[in-house]
């Protein structure tokens, strides 16, 4: 599942997966992801972190608790005086996986679902 408030670039990252053979949809906000998990099995989200409404450090840790085994990969370009770095720093302490900086390329996702599946 692709988590993010930009509909085109929810529909870009979810295009990038498919490329890579995984099923996607794409939700506009936490909370209908949270739905989602509520009623389906997701084995992997790919989240941004400054999103409206739940965040993405309360969303990425929603996750963790209802779900320990699901993979996270957080993904940000950095927000007010945060940078991308910081963010993704911060998302991994409260449990993503793995993190992206945006922008990223193909090559970016197709390197980290690598460095994850190798694990």
């Amino acid at each position: 599942m692709v988590v993010d408030d930009n509909q085109m670039f929810g529909d870009l990252v979810s295009k990038m997966l498919m490329r890579q053979g995984c099923d996607t949809f794409v939700c506009n906000d936490y909370e209908s992801a949270i739905d989602m998990l509520n009623r389906s099995n997701i084995a992997f989200f790919m989240v941004d972190i400054f999103m409206p409404g739940m965040g993405g450090i309360e969303g990425i840790k929603k996750i963790r608790d209802m779900s320990p085994a699901t993979t996270i990969i957080a993904m940000s370009g950095g927000w007010g005086g945060m940078s991308a770095k910081n963010s993704v720093t911060a998302a991994q302490k409260i449990g993503a996986d793995a993190c992206l900086e945006k922008p990223f390329t193909v090559k970016d996702v197709e390197s980290t679902l690598q460095t994850l599946v190798n694990a």
